[in-house]
């Protein structure tokens, strides 16, 4: 009768109970941190002190990408009218892009092929992430390819945190 009772808890508890779930890259994420890191060490942050930017993955592989100095200077309210080298600060402090993504989960990186940016440059290019859960809301993202294919110089990791959780 015991063994019974323990065979029954256990079919309940697998049918019942909810699976350990892993953490996933489908969602929308929130940039915290975005730190360069030179041969030297030094690390130095990319969009400033306090970055702004999202990250959306979806579950049938699209993915959208906003990244930005939150300390950008302002360009008036026609644009067309601002200073050149105002508004080339402003464009070097962003990021924009969207496309496709691939999901590798042994070599624990995410491509993001580049369907339209900021940048015509990226436009076509596959941009190389590696991936690492810190907890199921929050993910870093150390840059390994760039849109041409090749390792940067120096490493920049991003920190993003699941927003709605």
């Amino acid at each position: 009768m015991r063994a019974l009772s323990l065979a029954l808890l256990v079919v309940v508890a697998t049918h019942v109970l909810p699976a350990q779930t892993r953490p996933t890259v489908v969602g929308t994420w929130r940039l915290v941190s975005s730190i360069r890191t030179d041969s030297a060490g030094k690390q130095t942050p990319t969009l400033g002190e306090h970055p702004l930017g999202r990250i959306m993955y979806t579950a049938d592989g699209y993915m959208a990408a906003q990244l930005y100095d939150a300390s950008r200077a302002k360009l008036g309210a026609d644009m067309t009218k601002a200073d050149p080298a105002a508004v080339r600060a402003a464009f070097l402090g962003m990021a924009t892009y969207f496309g496709r993504y691939t999901l590798d989960t042994i070599a624990h990186t995410v491509t993001h092929d580049v369907e339209g940016a900021y940048s015509p440059d990226w436009i076509g290019g596959k941009l190389v992430r590696g991936y690492r859960f810190m907890g199921a809301n929050r993910i870093e993202l150390t840059v390994l390819k760039n849109f041409e294919g090749k390792t940067p110089a120096n490493r920049t990791v991003l920190v993003w945190e699941r927003v709605g959780k």
